[in-house]
């Protein structure tokens, strides 16, 4: 388990220590030396399993409470079932509605990548903004050199299937945020949406990296 701390001003550092320091399980601890966005956190975590070695999947995971770590093994198991290089979990896959109510400009910025993705690549998604995955060798070892630096998760997933690469979900409850707050919020939704479509347009213009 690897804890990234992106900068952070609260107590983050110090519980995190303690849990390397007490924790049953053997926990690694990074610390950013300032606030440096999410795709730059979650790289670091890819980073770090590259630079280690002997992982078969990296899994991301938020840490405001929102993801259950105990739909991990659903997430790897869907993976190695399907042979699968991306596993994400989708909130909207459960059979009771979308569990938790994100916001309607979060519910509505995610209804439009889904159809984005869906018209550009012909790719069929549920929750393409969720940071809840499993990532198989070819794509966290890629995602270790060349990450998004803003908004991520629907860039980087319409990267993986324009490149042929496999992408499945699975059913998970997304629990009420215990702490923290969304950049995603009233105009920087229009923002977001705007700066992620162009990234994924661009994109579609590449030439394939498989």
């Amino acid at each position: 388990m690897l804890i990234v701390d992106d900068g952070s001003s609260d107590r983050t550092a110090e519980i995190a220590g303690r849990t390397v320091r007490d924790g049953e399980r053997p926990v690694h601890f990074v610390r950013l030396p300032l606030n440096s966005g999410i795709g730059v956190t979650v790289q670091t975590g890819y980073l770090f399993a590259n630079s280690r070695g002997g992982y078969e999947y990296v899994i991301q995971c938020d840490a405001d409470g929102q993801h259950d770590p105990a739909d991990i093994p659903h997430l790897v198991a869907e993976c190695r079932r399907r042979n699968l290089d991306l596993c994400i979990g989708s909130r909207f896959l459960a059979g009771d509605g979308d569990g938790y109510q994100s916001t309607f400009s979060r519910r509505l910025g995610i209804r439009f990548f889904v159809r984005l993705i869906g018209i550009l690549s012909g790719a069929r998604v549920t929750d393409p903004t969720s940071g809840f995955r499993c990532a198989g060798p070819r794509v966290w070892r890629r995602f270790a050199h060349r990450y998004p630096e803003d908004y991520p998760e629907p860039e980087s997933l319409f990267w993986c299937v324009r490149n042929g690469l496999t992408v499945g979900e699975v059913p998970v409850r997304m629990r009420p945020r215990a702490g923290g707050m969304s950049s995603i919020v009233y105009l920087h939704t229009l923002y977001y949406m705007t700066k992620v479509s162009l990234a994924i347009l661009v994109d579609r213009l590449r030439v394939k990296d498989f």
